[in-house]
C-alpha cells in the first residue's frame, strides 16, 4: 500500500490522539475567498481557519504566532465519513497504541501491526494533500494546493517542550470544501522541487529574496514513506545531523521544542503525480531541504545562498 509508513505514523502521532474540538479552534477566519486565498492562523495549540472553502486551487497565507514551531497538513476524509467519524472510530485505538510506543511498552513495529489490526478499514483510503511546512514563530509563509470538494481535516503533530503532540493540545480540527468552485490558477514558480521515496532534486537558482517553489511528487513503483519537504537555515558551526534526526517525527524526541534552527516553510505530504507550491524568503546562508521522514535516508539538498 502506498505510503503505508506515512500513514501508520501520522495516524499514530495526531488522529489518533483527538480528544474534543477546544473553544479555540471553533473560531472561523474572516478572509475573502473570492480569489481562492485563505487565512490560516497557527496557535499554541489551535487553528484559526475558516469551516468551510470553495474546491479548485487553494492559497493560504500560514501565520505562526504562537511560540513554537507549527506546520498544517491537510488530508482528504473517505466520502461518506466525517471528522466525527475519524474522532469516533479511530482515537481509542490510537491513544492506547501511541502511549504505549511513547513509554517503551512495545516496539514501532509492534504499533505498526497493531494499528493494521484495530483501525477501520475505511481509514486507509485517507490521503494527504499537503500544506504549510514547518515554520518557526512570528514567520508567514504560503502554500497552494488543489482540493476537491469533501472533508478534511487540519492538523499539526509538532510536539511541545514535554513531548506532547500538539494534535493533543487542540491542533486538529475538521474543514469542508464545497461544491462551488473558483477559476483560481495555480502560481508561477521559479524553482522547481521533484520528490520521490528517496531522492530530492532542486532545479532553479536560490537568490536572496522571495523564490515560488513547485513541489512536484514522482510516481514510484516502490512502496514509500511519503513525500514531503521543509527548509532549515544552517547556522555556523551547527551539525547538519541534528536538523535531520530532529526533523523525523519517527524519533520520540524528533519535532519537539526547540526546534534546534529557524525553520521557514515547505511542503507537507503529497499524493504520487501532484504538484503543490509555497513560498520561500531567504537571506545569504546556508540552508538544508530536507523530507521529514526520509532525511536520515538521504532525501536533502544543502544549498548556499551567496
Amino acid at each position: 500500500m502506498k505510503y503505508l509508513y506515512s500513514v501508520l505514523f501520522v495516524l499514530l502521532i495526531s488522529v489518533g490522539v483527538i480528544t474534543q474540538e477546544s473553544d479555540a479552534q471553533m473560531h472561523s477566519s474572516d478572509a475573502d475567498h473570492s480569489d481562492h486565498a485563505i487565512t490560516i492562523l497557527a496557535e499554541d495549540y489551535a487553528f484559526d481557519a475558516p469551516d468551510e472553502i470553495p474546491a479548485g486551487w487553494t492559497t493560504i497565507e500560514y501565520t505562526n504566532e504562537g511560540e513554537e514551531q507549527h506546520f498544517m497538513i491537510i488530508a482528504r476524509i473517505p466520502e461518506g465519513k466525517t471528522f466525527d467519524d475519524v474522532a469516533s472510530q479511530v482515537t481509542p485505538p490510537c491513544n492506547e497504541i501511541w502511549y504505549e510506543l511513547r513509554d517503551g511498552e512495545i516496539s514501532q513495529e509492534e504499533a505498526f501491526e497493531k494499528l493494521g489490526v484495530e483501525l477501520p478499514k475505511w481509514f486507509w483510503a485517507v490521503e494527504f494533500m499537503g500544506g504549510p511546512g514547518l515554520i518557526s514563530p512570528g514567520l508567514t509563509t504560503k502554500a497552494t494546493v488543489q482540493l476537491e470538494p469533501g472533508n478534511y481535516y487540519l492538523e499539526c503533530y509538532a510536539k511541545t517542550e514535554d513531548g506532547e503532540f500538539h494534535s493533543i493540545e487542540g491542533m486538529m480540527r475538521g474543514l469542508t470544501v464545497t461544491d462551488a468552485r473558483s477559476e483560481a490558477a495555480p502560481p508561477e514558480a521559479d524553482i522547481d522541487i521533484t520528490l520521490s521515496n528517496f531522492e530530492l532534486d532542486i532545479e532553479g537558482t536560490l537568490t536572496p529574496g522571495t523564490h515560488t517553489v513547485a513541489v512536484y511528487v514522482a510516481e514510484n513503483p516502490e512502496e514509500g514513506f511519503g513525500h514531503n519537504v521543509h527548509v532549515a537555515r544552517i547556522e555556523p558551526g551547527m551539525d547538519i545531523d541534528e536538523i535531520v534526526r530532529w526533523m523525523n517525527p519517527f524519533e520520540i524526541t524528533g519535532m519537539q521544542t526547540p526546534a534546534p534552527t529557524k525553520l521557514l516553510g515547505g511542503m507537507q505530504m503529497l499524493p504520487e503525480g501532484q504538484t503543490g507550491y509555497f513560498t520561500l524568503d531567504l537571506e545569504p546562508g546556508r540552508y538544508l531541504f530536507v523530507a521529514e521522514n526520509t532525511g536520515h535516508l538521504g532525501v536533502m539538498q544543502e544549498v548556499n545562498i551567496e
